[in-house]
């Protein structure tokens, strides 16, 4: 049973500024909220941890148990603060990749796993051991995920194929899955059950975990450019394209697959990004005309107009607010106020 949303309202709650476009936003277990800017910052709450870098930071991550951030990008460095409750958060690492630009790193607990030109590395902090160093000859990677709940498959995304290691026998060749067309980025479902893969060719192959056959959904009017699992008990996988969103739903009747809905986005240009709220189908989107998006199966329930365009989002952990960064370095926090009647 859950509550029927019949519409929201959004109230801006408090802003920050940045010098630059805010790339990356990112939001611990115990609720920090990050941000990272095309200017090289990085902020945690109100505190500068990194300034005047002058090169992109492009991913930015908490460690699941939020003891950890890691920030990389343009430079070819990768910085790790250690997070405590009573002090500021404290650099203990800089790896120095001399030059490649780090798009891809994900944590793992106190693992966390990073790509550059043509190797993966995974180490151990505070330790800084390193665990195993993979080599992928002649590709590069595209994206990468660790499998919920347990998180002991690492897939790796590369030209037209995934590679799926097992942590506990890294020398153990991976499961390997095919995709016809040139991959774009990768999304794992919260339950560890299906890996999307957005595809160049305007198409998402939908993998089961076991089977190496995927679905194939299509019809798209463009590239699919963001790609979202929901947290709910049977997972919405939601995608973008430049002005459309879809959502696909698995049917509970055998045979039919999973089945679409149109979301009506004719006013976002250029959608950025999109996140479902923790353990909800509530959809969140931002575009680059600046509007912040909510919708709930299948409708827009709210909206609003921010001062500039809009590039990422995060919701906190309570459901209750949405953080988004701007094109023009504003940190916004939104109040989400829902109302609704009866239950379904």
């Amino acid at each position: 049973m859950s509550r029927i949303i019949t519409d929201c309202s959004l109230k801006l709650q408090s802003t920050q500024q940045l010098a630059e476009y805010i790339t990356k936003l990112a939001i611990s277990v115990n609720g920090q909220v990050a941000a990272a800017s095309a200017g090289g910052e990085v902020l945690v709450d109100s505190q500068l941890l990194l300034e005047d870098c002058e090169q992109s930071i492009d991913v930015l991550e908490f460690s699941s148990d939020g003891n950890f951030l890691a920030a990389a990008g343009q430079s070819g460095k990768i910085y790790i603060w250690q997070i405590k409750a009573t002090i500021a958060p404290e650099l203990i690492e800089t790896i120095d990749l001399k030059n490649n630009w780090l798009e891809h790193l994900q944590w793992n607990g106190n693992l966390l796993a990073f790509s550059w030109q043509g190797y993966t590395q995974v180490r151990e902090f505070p330790s800084k051991k390193i665990i195993t160093t993979l080599e992928h000859k002649d590709s590069n990677i595209l994206a990468m995920a660790w499998r919920p709940p347990l998180f002991k498959e690492l897939s790796l995304l590369a030209d037209k194929i995934i590679k799926i290691y097992d942590s506990d026998n890294w020398d153990d060749e991976p499961i390997t899955l095919y995709i016809e067309a040139v991959p774009v980025g990768l999304a794992c479902s919260n339950d560890g059950r299906y890996l999307a893969v957005n595809r160049l060719d305007k198409s998402v192959s939908l993998f089961e975990w076991g089977n190496t056959e995927p679905w194939l959904l299509h019809g798209f009017l463009g590239k699919v450019r963001q790609i979202t699992f929901s947290a709910s008990r049977e997972p919405i996988l939601a995608m973008a394209t430049i002005n459309q969103i879809v959502t696909w739903k698995r049917s509970k009747k055998a045979g039919e697959g999973w089945l679409a809905t149109m979301l009506e986005a004719k006013e976002q240009d250029n959608i950025e990004a999109l996140a479902f709220a923790p353990n909800s189908e509530i959809l969140a989107s931002v575009s680059e005309s600046g509007i912040l998006a909510l919708w709930f199966k299948g409708r827009l329930i709210g909206q609003v107009q921010a001062d500039a365009g809009l590039s990422c989002l995060v919701w906190l952990n309570n459901s209750k607010a949405i953080v988004t960064g701007g094109q023009d370095g504003s940190l916004n926090i939104w109040k989400v106020i829902q109302s609704g009647k009866g239950f379904a």
